[in-house]
């Protein structure tokens, strides 16, 4: 899935996506830059707000999570890697197994555990592959990720 950044301030966003206590305001200019496109590597949707995690202009080495209408979708081919997993809380997600059957993935991930950052690496350029080529050469990547587990 890829994704073009239709906007980059607090001004766009409607009212219950922003949020003074995580600096989400009106005022708020985002790490995204207009009309560049991004590559989707999870959503989440929680309380009506939807999120996508990409790798924004400040990406280090995790994906970041951003409001949705800062975008317009312009590929809305859904991942080879992705699955969806609805929590008990109610939280929706949609992101690779290994993301999902781990809790704390997101968590580990930040805080530059190894083993996450490497799989993360690995499935993004399987993901950034995957949204470049045809759907038949990335059934040959897919090959690759068989190794992350």
């Amino acid at each position: 899935m890829k994704i073009r950044c239709i906007a980059n301030t607090g001004a766009s966003l409607p009212e219950n996506y922003l949020d003074r206590a995580v600096n989400r305001t009106k005022e708020t200019v985002f790490r995204l830059t207009v009309g560049k496109e991004y590559v989707v590597y999870a959503i989440d949707e929680a309380e009506g707000k939807i999120w996508y995690y990409i790798g924004d202009d400040n990406f280090i080495y995790y994906p970041q999570k951003h409001c949705a209408p800062l975008f317009e979708v312009v590929d809305n081919r859904t991942s080879h890697y992705w699955r969806f997993k609805l929590w008990e809380n109610g939280l929706l997600e949609i992101a690779f197994v290994h993301w999902l059957n781990d809790p704390y993935f997101y968590e580990k991930l930040t805080d530059r555990e190894p083993a996450e950052v490497d799989l993360f690496n690995r499935i993004k350029a399987l993901m950034d592959a995957e949204v470049e080529t045809l759907p038949e050469v990335a059934e040959e990547a897919e090959k690759e990720l068989a190794t992350a587990v």
